[in-house]
């Protein structure tokens, strides 16, 4: 498909237009703090649900009216929001356990207020989670009323959340002294935040379109580190929990800690022990301390649990990874296979750079990196389910499209039934001036400039707008415009005899249609003329 490269002439201001104006200074800043909790264009994730950029205002204009108080989940806010708290848990996961056990006695004030910093975020985060929207996958909607957003927060993470985000030092304020273990005990608490963690790390990496593959990965060694910094800490912490709850008291003669002397060694020379200790043991590995014998109770059950913890886990991460590349990675893996097969076509055929750049962005737009055979899928299946699907396809065109509202749903169904589904890249000519035609189009998503045959933009038109039906009902009449793809548009085409079959039956549809194309043409003409 040949492109041009479209240069708006007309102004497009009106559709970022979702305020009065002249408002003072106190409305000016609510507005703009409205504007970073509506959905966005620039949040990387906004395109691959809402599709285009007047799906994206439609949102915007709907959050407004009816939920003007809640966070979008496709808003900017909520996408840097994300970004500040997987930085505030990862600094707890890692400082606490470090801190309750190496500096178990030296305790700053400056550790306590960041910490308490870190856990009132985590606090906020609770709050913004209950007035923040959620994707529904199921029925590819963005869901923004409160009981609903309330509901499917308790059921998923909200317990697990406000356990992992409780200020505990507030519980030894009268004691802070007398309960130094306990207090440094409790303050593990925050670890339970890692699921809310693993959430936001997903939708990151989803919405910058991280390689599946590499996320396993990544993933998986971070969750591997992290699990074995706990258990590092741990080696410390039982020994004197096992002792004392009170102030930090000498381990038992018989404690591992007892037989390297480490009590009275300095911070980092615990630490490196702990390290030497737990590496082995969470790994299964031999070591010089295999020949350290657990010689109490404790030690000997933290020691099994701790390697069985380590290899379960282990277990999990490369289960996880196997099942992934085989179930939910299959139809990635053959789009990239069949994107190998395309990068060689294209090099064989020595096609230009800009050329297979566009010829990806299609593929990419219209498979969404998943690749799958729908033509014999749904030839597999019987006329009342593929009509079905195809009514469900078509289900945000047939709401949109103005031409669609009121039709009997036999009607309807046979329209839809018709539709040819097709992609434009931006800047494509889809229809050229003076040149026959046989098919008409509806924008399902995107944004299409008209020109007239002598270059002026007249217009342009979005979701739910059709065009080309001049041809249809004037058979002999040839383009009178130009039509070119804005953006990249999902266009359904609907072809002269499909349409003489199905629109020719009801003459009231078919002198709706007769007039709008004869309205159509004068007006293009006489802009033509000018």
């Amino acid at each position: 498909m040949l492109g041009v490269k479209h240069e708006c002439e007309i102004g497009t201001e009106h559709h970022k237009i979702y305020f009065l104006p002249n408002r003072g200074l106190f409305r000016k800043a609510c507005d703009t703090i409205h504007l970073l909790l509506m959905a966005s264009d620039k949040h990387p994730s906004a395109r691959k649900y809402l599709r285009s950029y007047v799906s994206i205002i439609s949102e915007r204009r709907h959050h407004l009216r009816n939920h003007r108080h809640i966070i979008h989940p496709l808003s900017i806010f909520r996408f840097y929001w994300e970004f500040i708290m997987i930085a505030t848990i990862i600094c707890l996961l890692i400082s606490v356990p470090y801190q309750a056990a190496f500096r178990m006695n030296e305790r700053s004030i400056y550790w306590t207020v960041f910490k308490n910093v870190l856990l009132f975020l985590c606090c906020v985060d609770i709050m913004f989670n209950f007035m923040s929207g959620y994707f529904d996958k199921t029925q590819q909607i963005v869901v923004m009323k409160p009981r609903k957003i309330i509901k499917e927060y308790l059921r998923r993470s909200f317990l697990l959340d406000l356990i992992g985000s409780l200020p505990t030092d507030v519980a030894f304020v009268t004691v802070w002294q007398e309960y130094v273990v306990a207090r440094e005990l409790a303050s593990l608490t925050c670890g339970f935040r890692v699921f809310s963690l693993n959430s936001y790390v997903r939708n990151i990496a989803y919405a910058h379109n991280v390689p599946p593959t590499l996320y396993q990965m990544c993933s998986a060694i971070f969750w591997l580190i992290i699990a074995l910094h706990w258990q590092i800490s741990m080696y410390w912490i039982i020994p004197v929990v096992t002792t004392s709850l009170y102030l930090p008291k000498y381990p038992h003669y018989d404690t591992w800690l007892h037989s390297f002397n480490l009590w009275e060694e300095s911070e980092n020379q615990r630490h490196m022990y702990c390290i030497l200790r737990a590496v082995p043991i969470f790994f299964s590995v031999d070591t010089v301390f295999s020949d350290t014998k657990p010689k109490t109770e404790t030690d000997l059950t933290s020691l099994v649990i701790f390697q069985l913890a380590g290899g379960l886990l282990m277990w999990i991460l490369i289960a996880r990874v196997r099942q992934f590349h085989r179930t939910c990675n299959s139809s990635k893996l053959k789009y990239r296979d069949m994107m190998a097969y395309l990068n060689e076509c294209m090099r064989h055929r020595q096609l230009p750079h800009q050329t297979r750049r566009r010829i990806a962005i299609y593929y990419e737009y219209y498979f969404v990196e998943r690749y799958f055979r729908e033509l014999e899928i749904l030839s597999s299946l019987p006329v009342q389910m593929r009509q079905e699907i195809n009514m469900q396809s078509c289900r945000k065109l047939v709401e949109n499209v103005t031409f669609f509202k009121n039709l009997p749903l036999a009607l309807l169904a046979r329209i839809v039934a018709f539709l040819k589904l097709e992609i434009f890249l931006a800047n494509d000519i889809i229809v050229s001036a003076n040149q026959p035609g046989d098919c008409m189009y509806f924008i399902s998503t995107g944004t299409v400039a008209i020109y007239t045959s002598t270059g002026r933009e007249v217009c342009h038109l979005e979701d739910g707008a059709h065009f080309g039906e001049i041809v249809l009902v004037m058979p002999a009449q040839r383009r009178t415009a130009f039509v070119v793809a804005v953006e990249t548009c999902e266009l359904y085409r609907l072809d002269r005899i499909d349409f003489t079959r199905t629109i020719h039956p009801y003459p009231l549809l078919w002198d709706q249609i007769k007039k709008i194309a004869i309205e159509r043409h004068e007006r293009t003409m006489i802009l033509a003329s000018q």
